[in-house]
């Protein structure tokens, strides 16, 4: 199989973003065979990453399944299919990104196995971003030795085919993975690169994507029979202390866990805590068929950033903090004008309200 690759140009301006489509480099071109064995160690690596999460799509019937079916199949379909992958990847961050940046389509193939390669790359501030996507653009904005992919996905060729086809084994889903995808900017994974982009669902073979979903379901379905005398978000709390440490548990277990806290004797609908996770699980297989009853678990929160004053300087204190998740979707945005460093947040994505303030004594 012979190996494609091409750059895509993301930026911006007031009205709109803007791609520009790079060629499609392939063995013809000098050096090609360097890069793309440079390319292949990343791809290696990336897959192999402690952070990388897998994947399985949502339907067979998607047409980014149909494309990671045929995209290997010559130069023209890949020039096809890798300008739907930019447009549907242009569709899915719209503005949500603050710098230019490129996104690589490679499609390779190692060790026998047939991969595609997607990665979201900004440029480091030493390079002027232009609309030339060469193989020198490419090296340039690869990240060295000491640096790390932040945001990529390993498309597996085959057992994307198999699920197109109907061809899976049937009880099989956890074993068969689709993608992985590493997401170093926020530990549940940008919205925009796999609910949109991906269209994909994790498959909940870690603790931390184990613990996210059962947290959810069992907050969901306990929400009727927190006791009046306890606070809304209180089975919330309980269950976020209990899960900062990784242990094994199961659904049944969590209800118990916050059993305390709940009246099971709702006159509108009673229940006990054994029928409560069965509807919990049920939700939850009901949304992602990889769920299982037992699981080990770990809450983890996604990554913040804080800022606080250099200095102390009597009452001017200032202490701010948010999700990097946040910048890197372009919601918060830093500027220096001047002798200001001013924090804009988007309002329409973000809104904000004052929880209130009080005065020194």
């Amino acid at each position: 199989m012979n190996k494609y690759l091409r750059l895509f140009h993301f930026s911006k301006n007031e009205a709109d973003v803007a791609v520009e489509s790079g060629i499609i480099f392939d063995n013809q071109y000098e050096n090609f065979s360097d890069i793309s064995r440079d390319i292949d160690n990343r791809v290696l690596s990336c897959r192999d990453d402690r952070n990388v999460k897998n994947f399985r799509f949502k339907r067979p019937t998607l047409e980014l399944v149909t494309n990671v079916s045929e995209i290997f199949d010559s130069q023209e379909t890949f020039e096809t299919r890798s300008q739907f992958i930019a447009e549907k990847f242009k569709e899915a961050i719209q503005r949500r990104f603050h710098k230019d940046f490129y996104l690589v389509v490679f499609a390779t193939r190692i060790a026998d196995e047939d991969l595609l390669f997607i990665a979201k790359m900004e440029t480091n501030t030493a390079l002027q971003v232009t609309d030339q996507n060469t193989l020198k653009t490419l090296r340039d904005v690869l990240p060295d030795s000491k640096s790390r992919l932040h945001k990529a996905v390993v498309i597996y060729k085959e057992s994307t085919v198999r699920y197109k086809e109907g061809r899976e084994e049937e009880g099989q889903e956890r074993s068969n993975i689709h993608s992985k995808v590493l997401d170093r900017s926020d530990d549940n994974i940008s919205e925009y690169f796999l609910g949109k982009f991906l269209e994909s669902d994790p498959i909940i073979d870690n603790p931390e994507a184990a613990a996210q979903i059962a947290f959810e379901n069992i907050a969901l379905v306990t929400k009727p029979y927190i006791k009046t005398d306890r606070e809304p978000d209180s089975v919330e709390k309980k269950l976020k202390y209990f899960l900062s440490e990784e242990r094994q548990t199961s659904f049944e277990g969590l209800i118990h866990e916050v059993q305390d806290l709940l009246d099971f004797a709702n006159a509108d609908r009673p229940t006990d805590a054994e029928a409560l996770a069965k509807q919990a699980y049920d939700n939850a297989k009901s949304k992602n068929n990889t769920v299982v009853q037992e699981f080990r678990a770990k809450l983890k929160r996604p990554p913040k950033k804080t800022f606080i004053s250099s200095d102390d300087y009597g009452d001017r204190k200032f202490k701010v903090s948010y999700y990097e998740s946040l910048e890197e979707a372009d919601i918060i945005i830093w500027e220096e004008i001047e002798e200001y460093k001013i924090l804009k947040i988007h309002k329409d994505l973000l809104p904000i309200e004052e929880k209130g303030h009080s005065n020194a004594e």
